[in-house]
């Protein structure tokens, strides 16, 4: 048996790296893609950076994710 392709925003898997491929251009929006690796590398380094103006990035990206999905 093949290893399956697991989606890093969901738990849909496929046996095809294509399949997974279509299913992230399909199902989620690139907005939503370029947060979750902003927010996994943020948690990779150990902390949130703040932007200029003291906001926080993840009330940012929260914030954000809440535009796209509406």
């Amino acid at each position: 048996m093949t290893d399956q392709q697991r989606c890093p925003l969901c738990p849909n898997r496929y046996d095809q790296r294509t399949d997974l491929r279509v299913h992230l251009e399909v199902e989620h929006r690139k907005s939503e893609i370029v947060s979750w690796l902003l927010d996994r590398e943020s948690r990779e380094a150990g902390k949130l950076p703040s932007r200029e103006g003291g906001a926080d990035e993840s009330a940012v990206l929260e914030q954000d994710r809440a535009a796209t999905s509406a």
